[in-house]
């Protein structure tokens, strides 16, 4: 069955890009993605940042609900827009250098990988879409804050 346009965009959106479609870790591209969008996201206003982010979680939750549904499976790989959010928000009012974008990447792709409690149950709690991106926006705004925690000790 031929795509609608419709879809061809909720999936173009959905995969990052195409970037779901890398044959070897697809998480980990969207989350450098994630990154180049949560830099941009930090030279924003505080209220346009925000609005920003939370218009990408809901765009997220729609394309993915598109694209789970025409593939008929439950969080298809190729869907890259949670990781991409997920990481924009870990970076999110974060001091930006090198290292502390490092520690934000490998913070977030541990955290997405072994969903630790709460992040494994924002999958129980919502469905479609919903469930896809909640589990690696948790993941985001928990490294967020772990970041900020540790940083009151490291100056």
């Amino acid at each position: 069955m031929k795509k609608t346009f419709r879809e061809k965009i909720s999936f173009l959106i959905a995969t990052g890009l195409g970037l779901g479609y890398v044959p070897k870790a697809p998480g980990t591209a969207g989350a450098l993605l994630g990154i180049l969008i949560g830099l941009l996201v930090n030279f924003l206003p505080l209220i346009l940042g925000l609005f920003f982010l939370i218009f990408l979680v809901l765009l997220g939750c729609y394309v993915s609900t598109r694209v789970e549904e025409r593939l008929g499976g439950k969080d298809p790989q190729i869907v890259v827009i949670d990781e991409i959010a997920g990481m924009a928000i870990s970076l999110w009012l974060i001091p930006i250098s090198f290292s502390s974008v490092l520690i934000q990447f490998l913070l977030f792709r541990a955290f997405d990988i072994y969903k630790p409690f709460p992040v494994k149950q924002m999958e129980t709690i919502f469905k479609r879409g919903a469930g896809i991106m909640m589990d690696d926006v948790m993941a985001g705004v928990i490294v967020n804050l772990l970041f900020r925690f540790g940083s009151l000790f490291l100056s």
